[in-house]
């Protein structure tokens, strides 16, 4: 298949001979990384053309605790976004349960196509970090599509031990508990809890 072919049979989320990631545990507990079907399209039309891509990537700084609204409110307008968050099991009333966080806080990373989409008048957005030339600082696009990559591996995911309990911590999550940023039964197996006597109000 030609690299134009290739390009759009992914971009429509067809099967290419193409060799794809390895399936892994964290890609089955969820949605982990939201990315619109036609800003995939389009950006692969784009580079199998050997056109630029027509998205610019930006950070958003939102207003205390509304990054996922606004995150929300640009995919309801099409705008890709980014928006990593830290995964962890929580106690509460003997009872475990998964929760989630932003891992930036306050920040949003979107593509924006400056030819049709905007967003103006989003709710709970604050501003875009600027550059030096006071226009909107561009965001490298191969750091986003690696902070993507690093999503779907599930770097940023605490409970992924709760069925294979020989699996290492994440970096990130080790340094979180080491920090105190996170407690040390975030990370407990179903088999820990258990034996600490705590029920499952819900497991991923």
């Amino acid at each position: 298949m030609s690299r134009r072919g290739t390009a759009l049979a992914q971009a429509a989320g067809e099967a290419t001979d193409v060799p794809a990631l390895p399936a892994d545990p964290a890609l089955r507990l969820g949605e982990r990384c939201r990315w619109p079907r036609d800003t995939r399209r389009a950006a692969a039309m784009a580079q199998a053309a050997g056109e630029p891509n027509p998205l610019r990537w930006h950070a958003a700084v939102t207003f205390p605790g509304c990054e996922i609204k606004v995150r929300d409110e640009m995919q309801r307008r099409e705008i890709d976004t980014v928006l990593p968050m830290i995964r962890f099991w929580r106690i509460r009333s003997r009872q475990r349960f998964v929760a989630e966080r932003p891992l930036l806080a306050r920040t949003v990373v979107f593509g924006l196509d400056h030819s049709f989409q905007s967003i103006a008048g989003i709710e709970g957005l604050e501003r875009v970090v600027r550059g030096a030339s006071l226009a909107w600082a561009d965001l490298p696009e191969d750091d986003v599509f690696d902070l993507r990559l690093r999503i779907l591996r599930g770097e940023f995911d605490a409970t992924l031990r709760q069925s294979h309990p020989e699996r290492p911590w994440p970096r990130l999550i080790a340094y979180l508990i080491r920090n105190g940023d996170l407690p040390p039964q975030a990370v407990w197996t179903h088999r820990q809890a258990k034996a600490a006597g705590l029920k499952f109000a819900a497991a991923a």
